[in-house]
């Protein structure tokens, strides 16, 4: 049991310093597009999720509207509340999740300066989940980019004890093969 932990975490930390290098990239912001990395131990998958702002929110920048702090409440809510992905014959359940919402240069609500709409905004969710039957599955889905129109590209890379791979989903395709 120790040693298959110890996998899934030493995939997740492979898997997570990817978009820690890409952050320090300018080009590595792109409207339309999100990253999704997954690694797999039985029936456990352990998620991250990085997402420009805008893909989601439709704005990057602290909300200024009431209907701004609504949409950030919403998405922010349904982030946490969705498993970002599920078997083919089943639904996850979440065990642990977190969403962070941060703006770049780091402004306090209400602040402003002309430069604030070249600011970019990122989504980061990680999510743990136990999913029935994953270590069995040969597909798996996600709600993503059928929920957010906004999300063009979901590129998505996994990791597990049968291999790795790697998949992009167009806008509003659901289901993906992670080549077991």
């Amino acid at each position: 049991m120790f040693s298959k932990k110890y996998h899934a975490l030493s995939f997740t930390l492979i898997l997570t310093s990817a978009p820690l290098m890409a952050a320090d990239n300018p080009g590595s912001h792109q409207h339309g597009h999100a990253e999704m990395q997954l690694a797999f131990a039985d029936n456990q998958v352990e998620i991250l999720l990085t997402s420009p702002a805008g893909n989601m929110l439709g704005f990057e920048h602290h909300p200024r509207t009431p209907e701004q702090h609504q949409t950030e409440e919403r998405v922010t809510h349904w982030l946490g509340e969705n498993p970002l992905v599920n078997t083919l014959e089943s639904t996850c359940q979440i065990q642990a999740t977190t969403v962070q919402h941060e703006v770049a240069g780091g402004h306090d609500h209400g602040e402003h300066s002309h430069g604030d709409e070249s600011r970019h905004a990122d989504i980061t969710v990680t999510q743990i989940l136990n999913c029935t039957g994953l270590d069995n599955s040969t597909s798996l889905t996600t709600p993503l980019t059928a929920h957010f129109p906004a999300l063009e590209h979901l590129d998505i890379a996994w990791a597990g004890p049968d291999g790795q791979g790697a998949a992009r989903l167009e806008q509003g395709e659901r289901s993906f093969r992670i080549g077991r």
